[in-house]
């Protein structure tokens, strides 16, 4: 990864550790199953002091604001590791 798109992981509670990636405000997940999970930063916590950042879900509703977000989210591509490239 580059440092304009660094590897992320979203902890998920239900889910699991899910490749992840940031688009301005908006977290980005893979699911196992192919479905790109859409969150907010204000939805998360997150540790930037581990390799690979991490997100954590939580049960903080996006903002009201975030209600007409348009931000594409990433291709799948987007989500592989260095080591499957």
């Amino acid at each position: 990864m580059t440092a304009d798109n660094p590897l992320l992981i979203l902890e998920h509670p239900t889910l699991g550790d899910l490749p992840a990636r940031r688009v301005l405000a908006c977290i980005f997940a893979l699911t196992g199953e192919g479905k790109i999970l859409h969150f907010h930063r204000e939805q998360t916590s997150t540790d930037i002091d581990t390799d690979p950042h991490r997100y954590r879900l939580t049960t903080t509703p996006a903002d009201e604001s975030r209600a007409r977000c348009c931000i594409i989210p990433p291709t799948v591509l987007a989500f592989r590791s260095p080591k499957t490239s």
